[in-house]
């Protein structure tokens, strides 16, 4: 069945049109799980995630998780450890333009550079209408031959049978409708009507900027305003948009919210399809639950590291160091044999045993469900 573009959430006020999103944002399981994020945020500062020492690899895998996943949402094919030595040597070695897939996710890297580099917390304008489209362009750079800005061509969704699932707005259409979105995004950040009044702010239209974020991405693709690239696009804006949120924007390149997008990729479509038919919500507490998971997902490997520091420093020397060593290396979760430390360690059964029973005190290792079977568990 193919959905056309019928402007749900725009209104036409005094003639005027008008983006207004079809959402409660007072809704009780959208507010908890912005207060959830709150929490999340808060706690990553009080961390101190500026100056920890883990913070390089946290950002570099950020970065790198973000170009594979948004670009594997489009198909792309390179796998995840292809994309980390595409990182490493993308600025030195030149790319051909039979690269496609590779241009693609470099193009990503730019991108996002190029977000980081903005502070819409402080300016509104590094997130208008011109950034809008130099993020498009970055994206697209080498990969098409249509003029950059709004597109001047028809254009459609297709599922994955090839049939037309969604057809967005006229192309003559865009301007219009994507200038009702920024009118809407700068009173939902100010509180004013337009950039000229300054005396007046209605406080009770300013949303919270996660929310922003989520709808901006929503909204960016059912408009669908480019010829290629909103799926990215989209993806990478609402980023942009999210750092109007002062506390994420000092960690705005230290998570990856594309990733779980990816894991949950039927939940994506789905709820993206729900909102283009007049329901916001679901796709809205959708972004919500994958902004809370990136953000756990940074807080579990910064309190992991610390406890993996402050465990060696309990432990000193010996063979519990040693077999802490063999698991801090295993992800939380992660299942091993008892066998492991008899094949590893010139010891005693009695010994290993003894030691085991110390990892498990500390916490860092339970029980399994079969026999000589143990867990990780060092955050978890």
């Amino acid at each position: 069945m193919t959905y056309t573009f019928a402007n749900k959430h725009f209104d036409y006020s005094e003639g005027r049109l008008v983006f207004h999103p079809n959402l409660n944002p007072f809704d009780y399981d959208i507010n908890q799980l912005i207060l959830e994020a709150e929490r999340n945020i808060g706690a990553l500062a009080r961390l101190g995630l500026k100056n920890h020492p883990l913070t390089p690899t946290i950002l570099r895998n950020s970065l790198v998780r973000t170009a594979h996943f948004t670009t594997k949402i489009e198909q792309n094919k390179l796998e995840l450890k292809e994309v980390v030595q595409l990182y490493q040597h993308y600025k030195r070695n030149p790319l051909t333009i039979k690269q496609k897939a590779q241009i693609e996710v470099k193009n990503v890297f730019e991108a996002y550079e190029y977000i980081y580099s903005l502070y819409p917390n402080r300016d509104i304008s590094d997130m208008d209408e011109p950034v809008l489209k130099n993020i498009q362009s970055i994206l697209m750079n080498d990969l098409t031959g249509y003029p950059e800005g709004y597109r001047t061509i028809p254009v459609a969704l297709q599922d994955h049978d090839g049939h037309v699932s969604y057809q967005p707005p006229a192309f003559h259409e865009v301007p219009q409708l994507m200038q009702a979105y920024f009118t809407w995004l700068y009173t939902s950040v100010t509180g004013y009507q337009n950039p000229y009044e300054t005396s007046h702010a209605n406080h009770d239209k300013k949303l919270h900027p996660l929310l922003i974020s989520g709808i901006t991405h929503h909204v960016i693709g059912y408009i669908h305003p480019f010829p290629d690239g909103n799926g990215r696009t989209a993806r990478a804006f609402s980023t942009l948009v999210g750092l109007i949120h002062s506390d994420l924007a000092t960690i705005k390149d230290a998570f990856s919210v594309e990733e779980f997008f990816d894991k949950r990729i039927e939940d994506y479509y789905d709820t993206l399809m729900a909102a283009t038919k007049g329901d916001l919500k679901p796709f809205v507490v959708f972004y919500l639950e994958c902004v809370n998971a990136s953000l756990t997902k940074v807080l579990k490997e910064l309190q992991r590291y610390d406890r993996i520091k402050h465990i060696r420093e309990l432990l000193g020397k010996g063979h519990a160091k040693t077999m802490f060593e063999l698991i801090s290396r295993m992800e939380d979760g992660e299942r091993f044999h008892r066998q492991l430390f008899d094949d590893t360690l010139d010891a005693s059964s009695s010994s290993i045993a003894k030691n085991m029973a110390k990892l498990k005190e500390l916490g860092v290792i339970q029980p399994g469900d079969a026999r000589g079977e143990y867990i990780v568990c060092i955050v978890d």
